[in-house]
């Protein structure tokens, strides 16, 4: 602070910016015009430069770094006691809080609330100029471009935000237009930006550049940025984003940080974990929701944060819709460490269609991405008016965009999922709805349609009978009986399809300790969480779905069985346990009942190994108990080398009759109060009963035949089941 007393004094002050708010101190007691409010700063000493002595002032008054920046305005004034020659510098806070050393006291004040403190007269002025704002003339003067220029810089600004596809409207008639061309301004900035990440080609240049050339293209857009904040912008885009930084007051930062996340988006194409995805959105999303807030005058740190919510919401739902655009271009925004867990694998993102793996992966991805949607709700709730109509639409199409990817059954190498006509009519309808219906966009119950949609599929592309049957449940058991089927044939999946054994048990252990865990864990594969929803709701055995683990991955280290009695413990595992499950969803808990259960799954079990012995002899396994080959004089080689004979063909009509005899018991076991609620078993029964007649009826035929019955047959066999034949 100045309080000595001299004929004439050099005094700098600095306009300290941060987030929008402007710093202003009250002068001290024994100062001159103790009390009133002034902006920071002090004399220059002789030697010094204004720069350093602005520096060395605000360190010493209130202990905080700045870096100095242009100087804005100058005036000379006379007081009774001494002629001061004033310079005002525009400045940016840089480190350091705030605390009053050499002042009465501090505050960060919006510069329209200037008026409504006490300032030293020859700061009047510039009061005036913060808070309407640099007039027009001295702005075109700095920037060489007319008015003219600028409202065509504009127009071409608003052309490019109405060119490209998004998800949510951008720059939308809803917005006032006083604020709605500065949106266009910031989206054409950024638009740009991103395509020389990913498109650098031009009309001269065609085809994507080199790392290095994107690289410099935004290294000269980051250049002009700079260019514009000071005044001297270039081309219409940063014509009309200097005006809109001049306009509001808007700190450089979150412009610098889009240009990072598009640096990012050219030098790393792989995110190890989920955090570090959530680091780049930081960047490249999240600065995006600030500059609006900023531009209608919010600058709350709650309102911030819910801001941030929703923007990595928005692109991490952009990137599960663009996953195979994305795959081309060499990106794959999907963490590692997510895809090791869910099984699938790089290679895969190159296919022509999402493998159920993939597809458990999306799903996971959605939900997670519909909870950050969530954490955004309470700006939603507290913005009123045009911005609250515009962040409501907004939000609306990020949810939409999820639910599109969900429409295509998590297929997202088909190409990207996109928003209908009847969700863009939902989205500018959501703008005059309150809060809570978008609040039902991501809700707990959105999250479990979700995991429930994913079992539907998973269930219903298996193509099994026991799709059927399990359409004769009520909706609340049929959901259960899903999730046990889904999980079955999820464990069931990593046995049979190719690649390493080790991996594969590692992934069969995973499943096993997730199960063992059902419900003391939080679960990422939507199968699992279902599950936990049918265990808890029936009082399903983990021990039998464990035992379907352990089951499955005896196919890893066991091919032959030595005795009958060895298969059993196999055909246990693997499909009498999965009835037992069963059995808890059916409401069937008698002793006769579960005994019914392990029976039928035996039945079943020597069905499969009949119908499918060429094709497991492919894969070297031979489920016939071995006992059994040297009891019909057969020899393993026989089976592999596909050679049908006597001697098999009498080996596996006594097979078959061994099959028959456990159809036969289990139909003994039925209990006849519990033949209505046991009409999904009863009805499995029936068809692989007939498959095994028609291998029977066949003479048991070589490779390349396999018994099967159409979707007539079954229905057949499901009518005659209702009636009780």
């Amino acid at each position: 602070m100045v309080t000595e007393s001299q004929s004439s004094i050099n005094v700098v002050a600095g306009i300290i910016r941060n987030e929008g708010r402007v710093l202003i101190c009250r002068r001290p007691e024994g100062a001159h015009l103790p009390g009133k409010w002034e902006f920071p700063g002090g004399k220059v000493e002789e030697g010094e430069s204004p720069e350093g002595a602005l520096v060395r002032e605000i360190r010493e008054e209130l202990d905080i770094g700045i870096e100095v920046g242009r100087m804005e305005w100058s005036v000379s004034h006379s007081y009774p006691d001494r002629n001061v020659n004033l310079r005002f510098y525009e400045c940016s806070w840089s480190e350091g809080e705030p605390k009053n050393r050499g002042v009465a006291a501090h505050e960060w004040a919006l510069p329209g609330d200037l008026e409504k403190f006490e300032f030293l007269p020859a700061d009047a002025p510039l009061i005036e100029m913060l808070k309407e704002g640099v007039p027009a003339k001295p702005w075109e003067a700095r920037t060489g471009a007319s008015s003219g220029d600028i409202e065509a810089a504009y127009r071409e600004c608003a052309r490019m935000a109405a060119a490209h596809y998004e998800n949510f409207p951008v720059a939308s008639r809803m917005l006032s237009a006083k604020v709605r061309r500065h949106v266009a301004a910031v989206y054409a900035f950024a638009r740009c930006a991103d395509d020389f990440a990913d498109l650098p080609g031009s009309d001269s240049d065609p085809g994507p550049g080199t790392e290095e050339e994107r690289l410099t293209r935004l290294d000269d857009w980051e250049r002009r940025l700079e260019a514009a904040g000071e005044g001297r912008g270039e081309g219409s885009v940063f014509i009309a984003l200097g005006d809109t930084i001049r306009a509001h007051d808007l700190p450089l930062q979150p412009f610098r940080d889009l240009i990072a996340a598009f640096r990012q988006d050219v030098t790393v194409r792989r995110y190890p974990e989920y955090a570090d995805l959530l680091g780049y959105c930081r960047l490249s999303a999240n600065p995006v929701g600030r500059i609006i807030l900023l531009l209608h005058g919010v600058r709350g740190e709650d309102e911030m944060r819910a801001s941030d919510a929703i923007c990595t919401a928005l692109q991490i739902a952009n990137h599960l819709q663009d996953v195979k655009e994305d795959f081309l271009r060499g990106r794959i925004y999907l963490p590692r460490a997510e895809l090791e867990a869910f099984g699938v694998a790089e290679s895969e993102l190159a296919g022509e269609n999402a493998g159920a793996s993939l597809r458990a992966l999306m799903a996971f991805q959605i939900n997670r991405t519909r909870a950050l949607f969530a954490e955004g709700l309470p700006l939603i709730e507290s913005m009123k008016g045009p911005l609250g109509r515009e962040i409501r639409a907004i939000f609306r199409g990020g949810a939409a965009a999820l639910e599109s990817v969900e429409r295509a059954d998590y297929d997202v190498l088909k190409g990207s999922p996109r928003l209908n006509r009847r969700d863009k009519a939902a989205c500018v309808l959501a703008a005059f709805f309150p809060a809570g219906f978008l609040g039902r966009r991501v809700d707990g119950d959105a999250a479990a349609r979700g995991d429930w949609n994913y079992c539907r599929w998973f269930v219903r592309s298996s193509r099994s009978s026991f799709y059927v049957a399990f359409l004769s449940l009520p909706p609340a058991r049929r959901r259960a009986l899903s999730a046990i089927y889904g999980f079955c044939r999820a464990v069931d999946d990593i046995a049979d399809t190719p690649g390493d054994r080790e991996e594969k048990r590692r992934q069969l252990n995973r499943w096993e300790e997730a199960v063992a865990n059902l419900a003391g864990r939080d679960h990422h594969h939507p199968v699992l969480r279902e599950l936990r929803t049918a265990v808890e709701s029936y009082s399903v055995s983990t021990g039998d779905l464990i035992d379907v683990c352990r089951g499955v991955a005896m196919d890893l280290d066991q091919n032959r069985y030595r005795t009958f009695d060895e298969l059993r413990e196999y055909c246990y595992k693997v499909a009498s346990a999965v009835g037992l499950a069963c059995l808890k969803v059916f409401g069937e808990n008698s002793p006769a009942g579960i005994e019914y259960g392990r029976t039928l799954g035996l039945a079943l079990q020597l069905t499969n190994i009949l119908r499918d012995l060429w094709v497991d002899a492919e894969d070297n396994r031979i489920y016939l108990p071995l006992e059994d080959l040297n009891r019909f004089g057969v020899s393993e080689e026989t089976i592999l080398k596909g050679e049908r004979s006597e001697a098999l063909v009498a080996l596996l009509r006594f097979e078959a009759e061994r099959a028959e005899a456990f159809f036969q018991k289990a139909d003994a076991l039925i209990p006849g109060r519990s033949r209505r609620r046991l009409f999904p078993a009863r009805f499995m029964g029936r068809v692989y009963r007939r498959v095994l007649e028609r291998i029977v009826a066949a003479d048991f035929p070589g490779p390349g035949w396999k018994a099967s019955l159409s979707k007539g047959a079954k229905l057949r066999e499901a009518l005659l089941c209702l009636i009780g034949r």
